[in-house]
């Protein structure tokens, strides 16, 4: 009898280390996802402040300003990709968007296709004549339009399978293209940061530009679709994936870049044509896209 009651013991004191040290891991685990939910939101905010001190033409360092934006865009994507898919996953994703953008961005520079005939004038480090800046901002960019597009789909935390194996890399496309859409124009025919050499029908840019974009973001965004397509696609411990906050920061960022453009219409004197214009066609474009993802989150019967 005294040994039973000996065993049994040493049991419950087992069963309680054990349940202890789960809930012990448990609270480590939540207070890291607490303060990288802190640190990610940080981040939308600055990117906001940046993005609105930028439109608002009321500071000249726009070099800088832009910078900082796509650094942080950078950073944010990188944390809050890691979440789900994984450091390894994420490192992988960033090749595989390097080598195919920036590979279409050296052809385009030597031979014009698929964009059409350009060349940078901005400073700073380049490999094939693309400034390594371009790859900071096509990572980030892909990103945040890719939670855009499952956002619009609804596709949260599923395995992409069947048609969506397609769908949602192409609806990326098109999503991360409107920002191109309506950014362009005042960053090549205005800013001269690059150069189109034959000059194009959409105030000075090429229609065969936005062709470009949505074929090449598709090219690696479906590469990338098919690599995870086996895998799971939420590896945290407390399924990040299905809570609210979590979609909705890339989504509010994707909405800051199109108020951003909003905001530059109505705040300059010169070149109102072109600032007025991209201002209308954000609005119907991404400030559009955004709000009908946000109104999904919302109404998200998936989500916490």
């Amino acid at each position: 009898m005294q040994v039973h009651l000996i065993f049994y013991e040493e049991e419950r004191l087992t069963m309680f280390d054990l349940k202890t040290s789960t809930n012990t891991n448990d609270m480590v685990n939540i207070s890291k996802n607490k303060f990288l939910d802190y640190f990610k939101w940080a981040c939308v905010l600055i990117i906001a402040v940046c993005t609105f001190l930028m439109r608002l033409n009321i500071n000249s360092e726009l070099t800088v300003l832009t910078a900082i934006i796509f650094i942080l865009l950078f950073i944010f994507t990188f944390f809050h990709g890691s979440q789900r898919y994984g450091i390894k996953n994420m490192l992988i994703w960033f090749v595989i968007t390097w080598i195919v953008s920036n590979g279409f961005e050296g052809l385009s520079i030597k031979m014009g296709f698929p964009f059409g005939n350009y060349h940078y004038t901005a400073a700073g480090p380049r490999f094939l004549e693309v400034p390594l800046l371009i790859m900071v901002a096509y990572f980030g960019l892909a990103y945040m339009s890719w939670c855009v597009a499952q956002v619009v789909t609804t596709h949260f935390s599923k395995k992409f399978v069947g048609l969506y194996k397609f769908v949602v890399p192409f609806i990326t496309a098109l999503v991360m293209t409107m920002w191109d859409l309506v950014t362009d124009p005042q960053a090549s025919t205005i800013g001269g940061t690059w150069i189109w050499e034959n000059g194009g029908a959409y105030y000075g840019v090429p229609i065969s530009n936005f062709f470009g974009w949505a074929f090449v973001i598709y090219i690696f965004m479906q590469i990338f679709t098919l690599f995870m397509s086996n895998k799971n696609t939420d590896i945290s411990p407390d399924n990040i994936t299905s809570k609210k906050n979590y979609w909705l920061q890339p989504v509010l960022l994707y909405l800051t870049l199109g108020l951003g453009v909003v905001l530059e219409g109505f705040t300059h004197a010169e070149n109102v044509e072109i600032y007025s214009s991209m201002a209308m066609v954000s609005l119907f474009t991404m400030v559009f896209t955004a709000m009908i993802s946000i109104l999904n989150i919302v109404h998200s019967t998936d989500l916490d």
